[in-house]
């Protein structure tokens, strides 16, 4: 049966009633000490530090903990059969260590259970040294109260005379001071607050006890089931960075190796076709080789114009030979008369007085560009001469020229940004059959 300790406290109650009237009137005619007299409800603190403290639910806490410590024993059992069974169908190294696990777990679960049972006792230890404290400090208030029992009537009325007046309050006050204040000086100074600071000092030395018996319990450790028999696998921290050895090259991945810039065609012909690669010629691959490695070789299957550099520009000299023959009209124009720009000149109705034979027509201009015949400018001034055809520009009119290499492709022609108005060479090229006329 759990003791219930408000009833207890309720038990001696009315002595400590009867020590507080008797302190209070000893204060009233002079009396003074710190413990007893600070303030009116003293005595009463000193007594009523246990109120409230139910036993009951630390004795429910008592025994669900030994319902705990039952089932980890109940659980530890289970854990010995385990083990009993695994050793039975489990050989080899494989199955010593899983016996050595099993029971390194059992161990662990059995100081979990007596952990359990040491908290129990703990428990049921606070429980009685809190209701020894509590009935101690009760039977000791009531037993200092009964010294004088034969005097309490008396001693009774002469302190409600000193504190609420009366008559024979002188008598009273005699009665307090040479009989009541001794007694309080002697038993309620000494024993009584003794008693009540005893049962203070049992109650805290309880908890601590039961806290020491608590933390002297080693913490329990379950292993984790792992590799039995086997290292732990090591496993890299989140995170970390991958280094390369010193002097490794550089690896670019495809998706972050710079593109190749396009080629450039080379101008060709104006009527030959731009060159298209065979249908079967795979596409060329933007790699980049290693530092340090071997150019890599052309694919099997590119087509000779593929590995081949890029030709020069074909169109350069074409583009030197118009500039030059711009510049060869534009002296002869400015010699000229300005209506001699529109075909309105007599000069050029008359081109025998300019001293070219008659019936020698100037040869076109198409000439390969390998033999450029136009000279530097006339000087500024001076009408320029014509010059008669020669056997060696004959010749080299006759002869075609000879054919590129069969392993050149063919480039477009270039390209040539129309304007509004008709550009020097335009209108020299318009006005240079009239030359001869």
């Amino acid at each position: 049966m759990t003791p219930d300790v408000a009833s207890r406290l309720a038990a001696g109650r009315p002595s400590v009633t009867t020590t507080a009237t008797y302190v209070t009137a000893c204060h009233a005619v002079g009396y003074r000490h710190p413990d007893l007299t600070a303030h009116a409800a003293q005595i009463f603190e000193w007594y009523g530090g246990d109120d409230g403290l139910d036993l009951a639910v630390l004795d429910g806490d008592c025994a669900a903990l030994r319902a705990a410590s039952a089932a980890a024993d109940q659980a530890v059992q289970a854990s010995r059969d385990g083990l009993a069974a695994a050793a039975v169908a489990w050989a080899g190294e494989s199955g010593s260590a899983a016996d050595e696990f099993i029971q390194r777990h059992c161990a662990a679960g059995a100081a979990i259970a007596e952990s359990l049972r040491a908290a129990v006792r703990s428990c049921e230890a606070l429980r009685d040294g809190l209701w020894r404290a509590v009935d101690e400090k009760v039977g000791s208030a009531v037993s200092i109260d009964d010294r004088r029992g034969g005097e309490r009537p008396a001693w009774l009325a002469a302190a409600a005379t000193v504190l609420g007046g009366g008559a024979a309050r002188d008598q009273a006050i005699d009665v307090v001071t040479h009989q009541i204040t001794p007694y309080v000086n002697t038993d309620i100074r000494t024993d009584w607050l003794s008693a009540m600071r005893a049962a203070a000092s049992s109650a805290t030395a309880a908890y601590e006890d039961a806290l020491r018996q608590l933390d002297s319990c080693p913490a329990p450790y379950f292993e984790v089931p792992g590799a039995f028999g086997g290292p732990s696998p090591v496993t890299a921290a989140p995170g970390a960075a991958h280094t390369a050895p010193a002097g490794a090259a550089p690896v670019i991945s495809p998706s972050a190796a710079p593109t190749p810039p396009p080629s450039v065609a080379a101008p060709g012909p104006v009527d030959s076709p731009a060159f298209s690669p065979p249908a079967d010629t795979p596409a060329a691959q933007p790699l980049l080789p290693p530092v340090g490695d071997a150019p890599v070789p052309p694919p099997v299957g590119t087509s000779p114009s593929a590995a081949m550099p890029t030709l020069p520009d074909v169109g350069g000299g074409l583009s030197g030979l118009v500039g030059q023959l711009a510049d060869a009209l534009a002296g002869m124009f400015d010699n000229m008369p300005g209506s001699a720009v529109d075909g309105e000149s007599p000069g050029l109705d008359h081109p025998a007085d300019e001293g070219e034979p008659e019936g020698v027509v100037k040869p076109e201009v198409a000439v390969p560009e390998d033999d450029p015949i136009v000279e530097e400018s006339e000087p500024v001034g001076q009408p320029a001469e014509p010059r008669p055809p020669t056997p060696e520009a004959d010749a080299v009119e006759a002869e075609p020229p000879p054919p590129l290499p069969a392993s050149t492709p063919p480039a477009p022609p270039p390209v040539v940004e129309e304007s509004e108005g008709q550009t020097p060479c335009e209108i020299a090229a318009d006005e240079l059959p009239q030359v001869g006329q």
